[in-house]
């Protein structure tokens, strides 16, 4: 099979498995070039196959020498479908991180689901005892409803007033205008469902009722907070909601955790990177771009690899911890200075849309949002022809 990138509404529909390996790879090699660190031995990632979580997985398999647990909604190939990056994320870390000599698996389903929770927490209790990290970075659009089992679905909407911006066409490479409406209060009820925190507490509370929890435990969720250029569509919109609701159940979850297992629940800001989830937020590459383009000329851009290494090995098991006054961890503090934000700011509004494409900065975004799909690698020769019965044999363990 010859695989092209294809793409709709700023996601992609296929993945090149040879180039997904290789970013994989790739990953993993920054990772070795780090020094270890003193963490966790037994870690939960629930949503560990892209973006925010697989980076987590890699950075403490490979800086702390951590086993890891992974849960994950992915789709295998079938037919034409080559399947989706995630899927293939999780092979080839398998297949890597056997030279740790530490147990790595993988749950392939509905990181929603009571079964999902029961599976996990059962293989936890047999083959680890306890898990002393939980990391909860899911990043969904839907969600089953607990009564009903419909599905309930997020949206990406303003609260109160329109907003008006721009946004780019990853597929076409085009600027557009964008208008985002404001949400209904059913919207922003389901939204704060799907997206808030009241998964990750289930899970908090399942993995304690089934006595799997470690002595000083730790659990951290991702937010991003973001800046004025940002504002209506996130923090101020119905994505904020949803974070806001997150962050008051680290407090809930904190108390539970310290009270019982002198243990703690962390919020972290992360940085805006590419992900599969943040080039879906209108706006977002428009900002992302930019910021890449001020920081990188600032001295100051980080991998997204790097961004979870330092924040595991500095401030989460380290001494160099950065909290604002709701207690999130600001790991994000290199974005936020004023001067990156006033930069990038300037930068969003004075830039033309044919000069916004020679940036260093989109020239980095879009790198990054096709490598991590499989493409666009330089080593890859993409007009051969993929062995896809060869590899459609490959199982995630």
């Amino acid at each position: 099979m010859i695989i092209k990138p294809s793409i709709r509404s700023n996601v992609f529909t296929n993945a090149h498995p040879l180039g997904v390996e290789k970013f994989l790879s790739n990953q993993v090699e920054e990772a070795k070039k780090h020094p270890s660190f003193k963490g966790p031995k037994n870690v939960l990632i629930i949503g560990g196959s892209s973006g925010y979580g697989l980076s987590s997985r890699i950075a403490l398999a490979y800086g702390a020498n951590a086993n890891t647990i992974n849960v994950s909604f992915e789709s295998g190939p079938k037919g034409k479908r080559t399947g989706t990056a995630g899927w293939w994320n999780n092979i080839f870390f398998q297949n890597l991180a056997k030279e740790t000599g530490n147990i790595h698996k993988d749950f392939v389903g509905d990181a929603f689901s009571s079964s999902m929770k029961t599976d996990v927490a059962a293989y936890i209790k047999k083959t680890l005892g306890h898990v002393d990290l939980i990391i909860y970075s899911l990043a969904a659009g839907g969600r089953p409803d607990r009564e009903t089992g419909e599905l309930v679905r997020s949206s990406i909407k303003t609260i109160g007033e329109s907003a008006k911006g721009k946004t780019i066409d990853v597929a076409k490479r085009q600027v557009k205008d964008l208008s985002v409406e404001p949400a209904t209060q059913q919207e922003i009820e389901d939204t704060i469902y799907v997206m808030g925190g009241s998964d990750w507490q289930d899970w908090v509370d399942y993995l304690d009722k089934e006595s799997v929890l470690a002595q000083n435990v730790k659990t951290i969720s991702y937010t991003y907070v973001g800046g004025e250029t940002t504002e209506k569509i996130y923090r101020g919109g119905t994505l904020g909601r949803a974070k806001e609701d997150l962050e008051s159940k680290a407090f809930e979850i904190n108390k539970k955790l310290s009270e019982r297992y002198n243990g703690e629940a962390l919020i972290s800001s992360s940085k805006a990177v590419v992900t599969k989830a943040s080039v879906f937020i209108p706006q977002m590459p428009v900002y992302v771009s930019c910021l890449f383009d001020v920081m990188i000329k600032n001295n100051v851009h980080e991998t997204i690899l790097e961004h979870k290494y330092r924040l595991f090995k500095d401030m989460v098991y380290g001494d160099k911890r950065i909290v604002d006054d709701k207690n999130r961890i600001r790991i994000d503090h290199r974005e936020m200075e004023p001067d990156i934000q006033d930069k990038t700011a300037q930068l969003m509004q004075n830039v033309s849309d044919e000069k916004l494409f020679s940036l260093k900065g989109t020239k980095q975004f879009f790198n990054e949002f096709y490598q991590m799909n499989g493409f666009e690698h330089e080593d890859i020769d993409y007009e051969k022809d993929v062995d896809m019965d060869a590899l459609t044999k490959l199982k995630p363990e």
